[in-house]
């Protein structure tokens, strides 16, 4: 989106161009008066502010306008409120100049991101990055500051100079016309306008103006777009406008973060790469993104082949974290061919499972819009499509309308991010060793709700007591129902706190029972051991019994789940296993590791 209206956009001749000057191109006389001087007097006030007052900066005056202040150029030090003043004399009545400012301080600490390499139209500028200098930041990493203005400021020198003078250079590198330059410079005008929310002149900017947190954080916001983009785009007010359309939607980023914009946009967040990256498209600058870190066709369709369909080369691994054991499991064909392991002692166990001759009973889950049970495939389910957005996939559980999202990192297999997670994996599975695709996706799962299921014409049931109430029930009940041959001499119950202690191999086993509402809204009575270790009593599967009438049956209840919480120190991958035959790779990797051992 540009701006088309030059009328709503210029404010006035003077901010935009030169003003004065003389029509008479002749220094001569022709009345035979007083020949014209041949020196002239110049002065120029102002002000340095970069998040207020910037005291003791050297301030020069580029006349030659090499972005650099030279030792034969005049120059002054802005005093304790960042004011300055420098006077010289010269032959020329009207020099055209750049004001620099230079100052020693702290550096910054650097959050620069990387580029959003996406598919940049083909009528790029052709500029070396390095002539137009607006790469750079303010603060550099050796603590030098650095800011520039135009001349037609009256001597202002601040953050929003510094940007029209960037956006200038590049386009004084480019050969950009005279007339062009005012154009853009008036458009630019208007954008940061919109962009900071002020009115008037936008390079008119107070030290008090320059600390408001409002102010700050905005311009580390359009600071962090311009890495994003660079100089990759034709229109070098590209950035200006992308910064104009979105800064609403970043400032709400910023605020659901909870965090401050300057830690969020260190994070370099993949939200903010998504919503630029998707309204340079929709502002058609580009055509199709190809970020590094955002999931293209050919990235989502390795997921679809190996992580998704079942008749495909399955190509997963998850390790739970060191307090679990460090348990694995790699798919590596089929979906029912798996190699399961786990650390114990620092010694690496593990084998294969092989399902393929087995026979796997189908589930049907409990569908709460059509209000009966359902398996995939049946005739009057149909479930919604897949859909991609960003580098999230949207579904359903099988068979219901509970949303399942997954969240999917992409990685460069040999980038440093992927080897720095290799490198707090556990040190006995060598995974640093193993040369990766080119390619590794992490996932992360969030299930909307509860979802129940139970095997599809099969599934266990026992009789409920002849009271057939679920609020009678008692921890005896209960007890009598599940060890009727251990009932009562192996058992011990305690009413209090619906407990079952269990002596039946000599070790006693320690079980808890409740009520709760099955996603049928149904009565379901829970069972769980609780005499587990601390480290594995948040991970023990509940044994769940549906009551319906005068029977319980037996079901699976897997409970809502967001990636950010229990699952979240996990590591789940997965990748293309035939790219150089990776999965037979990592299957003999594991296989020599266990044997070694």
């Amino acid at each position: 989106m540009r701006l088309t209206h030059l009328s709503s956009l210029l404010l006035g001749t003077c901010l935009l161009s030169a003003c004065g000057g003389s029509n008479n191109d002749s220094d001569t006389p022709t009345d035979g008066g007083t020949p014209p001087p041949t020196s002239f007097d110049h002065s120029v006030v102002g002000t340095v502010v970069y998040q207020g007052a910037v005291a003791g900066a050297e301030v020069c005056v580029d006349l030659n306008q090499n972005a650099s202040c030279d030792s034969d150029e005049p120059s002054a030090i802005a005093d304790g409120e960042g004011k300055y003043q420098i006077d010289w004399s010269s032959d020329i009545e009207m020099p055209v100049y750049d004001l620099i400012a230079n100052w020693q301080q702290a550096a910054e600490a650097s959050s620069k991101p990387a580029l959003l390499k996406a598919a940049f139209r083909a009528d790029a500028l052709n500029v070396n990055a390095s002539k137009s200098d607006s790469n750079q930041g303010v603060i550099s990493m050796e603590g030098v500051g650095k800011l520039v203005a135009l001349q037609e400021h009256g001597g202002e020198i601040n953050p929003m100079t510094h940007l029209e003078y960037q956006r200038v250079a590049r386009m004084r590198a480019a050969g950009t016309t005279s007339l062009d330059i005012v154009t853009q410079r008036g458009l630019l005008a208007a954008l940061l306008l919109t962009i900071y929310d002020r009115d008037g002149n936008p390079y008119k900017l107070s030290a008090e103006q320059s600390l408001a947190p409002e102010f700050i954080d905005i311009y580390r916001l359009h600071r962090h777009l311009e890495a994003l983009i660079g100089e990759q785009l034709s229109d070098v007010l590209a950035v200006d406008d992308i910064m104009s359309i979105t800064r609403d939607q970043l400032k709400t980023l910023v605020e659901e973060s909870g965090m401050s914009t300057e830690d969020y946009l260190a994070s370099d967040p993949m939200a903010v790469r998504f919503l630029v990256n998707n309204a340079l498209i929709a502002e058609e600058y580009i055509e199709t993104p190809i970020d590094a870190k955002i999931m293209s066709d050919a990235d989502w369709q390795v997921i679809n082949n190996h992580f998704l369909e079942d008749d495909q080369l399955h190509s997963n691994f998850t390790l739970a974290p060191a307090t679990l054991r460090s348990l694995f499991t790699l798919t590596y064909g089929t979906p029912d061919l798996t190699f399961v392991g786990s650390i114990v002692e620092g010694k690496v166990n593990g084998r294969v499972f092989d399902d393929r001759d087995g026979t796997d009973t189908p589930e049907e889950c409990w569908n709460k819009e059509l209000k009966h049970w359902v398996i995939e495939g049946d005739k009057d389910y149909q479930p919604p499509e897949i859909k991609y957005e960003n580098n999230t996939l949207q579904t359903v559980y099988s068979g219901t309308s509970v949303p399942i999202t997954i969240e999917f990192t992409k990685y460069s297999g040999t980038g440093e991010e992927w080897q720095a997670i290799l490198s707090t994996t556990p040190p006995a599975l060598k995974l640093a060793e193993l040369n990766w695709p080119s390619q590794v996706y992490r996932y992360r799962g969030k299930q909307a709700d509860d979802v129940m299921c139970r095997v599809r014409g099969e599934f266990a049931t026992w009789p409920m007591p002849s009271h057939q109430d679920p609020e009678l029930l008692t921890t005896a009940d209960v007890a009598r129902l599940f060890w009727p041959a251990f009932y009562p001499d192996d058992v011990v119950v305690d009413e209090e706190n619906k407990t079952i202690k269990l002596n039946i191999t000599g070790e006693v086993t320690t079980y808890q029972w409740s009520l709760s509402t099955s996603p049928s809204d149904e009565p379901v009575l829970r069972m769980k051991q609780i005499d587990l270790p601390a480290a594995y009593a948040e991970f023990v599967s509940v044994d769940n019994y549906l009551i319906q009438g005068d029977k319980l049956i037996e079901v699976s209840i897997y409970e809502a789940t967001d990636y950010s919480g229990k699952f979240g120190d996990y590591l789940s991958i997965s990748f293309d296993g035939n790219e150089d035959n990776f999965n037979q790779r990592f299957y003999k990797h594991l296989e020599a590791i266990v044997k070694g051992q």
